[in-house]
């Protein structure tokens, strides 16, 4: 019975009981919703590792950044490091330091950052700065001399502007090698892929698992592209997920080549790449090792033989004089906004 002035309706009733359920299934529907939400989402964000614009700043404040492990290089011989105009330039026209042993003719210059980056274990992480590269005496297509060591055979190759002087930069992982770098040189780019040897990273002793010799290390120039004078921006990001590892080159903003299988050389994936080097071995997948890398830039050269002198090939030793070497070309290089962007997921 209603109270006395209340008209209960059969209408009133459908209404109130259709209220009821309506909010009994939002109740039992609701958290069920939230559950099939994913349980995270992407996070990103940007360091500004070094962008040279800080009022006064000096070699001392570069050093703070930045360290020299192999030497000074062209530097130490004359040191024309400055930081005017908010950016880092240096300067060795013509080279004058050369080597024929190993890697090292390659390293005219070469900073390390004092900090290193981590990989997330699902997402990516990108190194992009900008350069500019001036290398006068450069002869695209000139042909490096030489003299096969053990058998004494000559040796005559072309080389790429960019692998007579270049303005790079490297993101490298010192732990397993591996290593990913932009050349810029006067008209041209050229993105390589790399993972050094033990011999020369000092990661690991041989018999390790983690040593590095020929059937792993590989050194491979995947594209070239022109390069008009003045300022580019370069980016390689490292991308990794449950999947596998990958990397991707971009020039300018537009992307240029696509790595998969971080590790394994181009041509034992038989993918594409500029013929610059041939491998010797099958490689490594190294999509859950490459962990952190540091950032590196410097002048450099490239013009020695695959694989560079190592003792496990002594049949591809080449020596290459100095005087093949060191032919009047040198490098110009301005470097600016060094910026981290980690994405994970």
């Amino acid at each position: 019975m209603s109270r006395p002035g209340t008209i209960v309706t059969r209408s009133r009733i459908v209404t109130l009981m259709a209220g009821v359920v309506s909010l009994s299934c939002a109740l039992l529907w609701t958290p069920v919703a939230e559950a099939e939400k994913p349980s995270t989402t992407p996070t990103a964000t940007v360091e500004v590792y070094d962008d040279f614009g800080r009022t006064g700043y000096s070699l001392a404040d570069y050093e703070q950044k930045w360290s020299n492990p192999y030497g000074l290089g062209e530097m130490g011989l004359t040191d024309t490091r400055s930081f005017s105009r908010g950016a880092f330039k240096l300067s060795a026209v013509p080279f004058r330091t050369g080597a024929d042993f190993s890697v090292f003719d390659h390293l005219k210059y070469i900073a390390i950052s004092n900090k290193s980056f981590a990989v997330p274990a699902s997402g990516s992480l990108e190194i992009s700065s900008t350069i500019r590269a001036s290398t006068p005496g450069t002869e695209p297509g000139r042909v490096v001399h030489g003299t096969y060591i053990e058998s004494g055979a000559p040796y005559a190759e072309e080389t790429l502007e960019g692998q007579q002087a270049g303005v790079v930069m490297n993101v490298i992982d010192f732990s397993t090698g591996q290593l990913f770098d932009w050349f810029v040189s006067g008209g041209t780019a050229f993105a390589l892929i790399e993972r050094l040897p033990s011999n020369v990273t000092g990661n690991a002793p041989e018999g390790s698992p983690d040593y590095v010799g020929r059937e792993k290390m590989y050194t491979q120039i995947i594209r070239e592209i022109p390069a008009s004078p003045g300022t580019h921006t370069v980016s390689i990001r490292i991308n990794r997920d449950a999947t596998g590892g990958s990397v991707d080159y971009f020039f300018d903003g537009k992307p240029i080549a696509h790595v998969d299988d971080v590790g394994v050389p181009l041509d034992a994936q038989g993918a594409p790449y500029s013929g610059i080097y041939p491998s010797l071995g099958a490689g490594e997948d190294l999509s859950a090792k490459v962990n952190s890398v540091v950032i590196g830039h410097g002048l450099f050269s490239l013009l020695d033989a695959f694989p560079f002198q190592h003792p496990e090939a002594p049949e591809l030793a080449v020596s290459i004089p100095l005087s093949e070497r060191l032919f009047g070309q040198g490098a110009t290089g301005t470097f600016d906004d060094f910026r981290v962007k980690t994405v994970a997921r």
